[in-house]
């Protein structure tokens, strides 16, 4: 082991060996249902927002949101540094969700808010307000990612909160593809931009109250005290052994192919439910369908996990999930079986997106063992950046795509139908091939115990 700094992790609340209540479980994945009730909205609505309620020129938009999350993405790793150096009476993660959640809702209200500017003041408007709710969602988000290190080393523990975080993400999103259009409806009578402007209200509501329940139910039950001779540790030191850490580089190559995967599908499911299927109602059908798939992934995640652990476990899952999009397209033309095939193979590729937080937390542990720092912030950053360049990257994908086979929605071409076609099914199934070499190359399942064994000894020592 490569003793970077002298760390001492005490115990604030808890003797060891003590679980943690359902309460403290479930609020913990509270968090993620708060999260994408406001990301959520931005991910599946915002681009239909600015194109077609404020009325933001098409190429200009598409721009943006690259542009934006991008640019969020860069900011992550340096608010991870600071949570790394953040010691307060609130903790080390909570500050950052008691202070931002508040602006974080205001400004994604704004965000959804539609002037009567110009063209350019309508992008220039846009971009400001992005980029400010992308900057606070990462200030919430990351430290209420790096929590989970800091509530458990236990690794079944850290799967059963990874799968609530997946189940709050679940209800989150398929409240926000089911509701969306109705609220807007409701609130709006034919006014969309109202009907978002109150739409996004209500969500900020419940996401306030979500997040309320993680400062006041989940506990920091690990601080890292640095020795004062060491407590300067430099941010090029903590990047540098993050990226020595091979557990956390194959899970955040995993989790980038995640999002590329998951934003590809949510951009092309549109067109292919209206130009091959002929069947615009497919998707309000298919898109919740995939999140409702993900609350089965959740009850399944821990028990699939503690059985074959993380890499054997998305080994096995993805090879199913690759083997269900390959006859998938033969039942195209027989609705009630290609919704149960779609349904059943999205629940195998479920668990990867909830085994990301567990393998995350445990890479922490990792860090530690190997060179002697936590940064639980820097380490979680890492997968808030995987997350927006992944879904950016996704949904670019299929821009491009569409734009190389010649797209035009007025006069679509065979070519262009047979080629949507064929990338919905090919697209997942050559990215759940990468991610699988991705999570070969995670070898923690076998030796975390021993690693949480011996840092337990040493704390117990000092």
């Amino acid at each position: 082991m490569d003793n970077k700094a002298e760390i001492i992790s005490i115990p604030k609340t808890q003797v060891n060996g003590k679980k943690m209540s359902l309460i403290e479980k479930m609020s913990y994945g509270s968090g993620d249902f708060a999260s994408n009730m406001i990301w959520g909205l931005v991910g599946s609505f915002l681009l239909y927002f600015y194109t077609d309620v404020t009325l933001v020129p098409v190429a200009a938009a598409g721009t943006l949101l690259l542009v934006t999350r991008i640019l969020d993405a860069i900011i992550d790793p340096v608010i991870g540094g600071f949570i790394d150096r953040t010691n307060s009476k609130w903790g080390r993660t909570k500050p950052y969700i008691i202070f931002g959640i508040l602006p974080l809702c205001f400004f994604y209200v704004l965000t959804f808010t539609s002037f009567d500017f110009s063209d350019s003041g309508k992008i220039i408007y846009a971009y400001i307000t992005f980029i400010i709710t992308g900057l606070l969602y990462s200030v919430v988000n990351i430290p209420y990612g790096a929590l989970m290190p800091l509530m458990t080393r236990d690794s079944s523990e850290k799967n059963q909160l990874s799968s609530f975080r997946m189940g709050g993400m679940a209800i989150g999103n398929t409240l926000v593809a089911a509701c969306t259009m109705p609220l807007v409806g409701a609130f709006g009578q034919g006014d969309e931009q109202r009907g978002f402007f109150f739409t996004a209200i209500i969500y900020s509501i419940l996401g306030i109250i979500a997040f309320t329940l993680i400062i006041k139910n989940c506990k920091e039950r690990y601080v890292e005290v640095i020795a004062p001779s060491k407590e300067k540790q430099s941010l090029r030191n903590t990047y540098k052994s993050a990226f020595k850490n091979t557990p956390w580089v194959s899970t955040m190559l995993f989790s980038l192919l995640l999002f590329i995967k998951i934003g590809a599908v949510v951009s092309i499911t549109i067109y292919y439910c209206i130009q091959v299927l002929g069947n615009p109602a497919m998707v309000s059908i298919l898109l919740p369908l995939l999140y409702v798939s993900m609350l089965v992934s959740a009850a399944i995640t821990t028990p699939v996990l503690n059985k074959f652990g993380h890499r054997k476990g998305n080994i096995l899952t993805l090879g199913i999930f690759i083997a269900g999009m390959c006859i998938l397209p033969f039942f195209s033309s027989q609705t009630a079986i290609f919704v149960t095939v779609y349904f059943i193979v999205n629940v195998f590729n479920g668990i990867g997106a909830g085994s990301v937080f567990g393998m995350t937390a445990d890479s922490v542990d990792y860090n530690e063992w190997k060179f002697g720092m936590r940064s639980e912030g820097t380490l979680y950053a890492g997968y808030s950046f995987a997350t927006k360049v992944g879904m950016a990257i996704g949904g670019a994908v299929v821009g491009y795509l569409l734009a190389l086979v010649g797209y035009n929605a007025e006069n679509v071409s065979g070519f262009a139908k047979s080629s949507i076609n064929f990338s919905y099914f090919f697209i997942p199934i050559l990215i759940s091939i990468l991610q699988i070499i991705a999570i070969s190359f995670y070898k923690l399942d076998s030796i975390h115990k021993d690693i949480v064994a011996e840092l337990e000894e040493k704390r117990i020592q000092s």
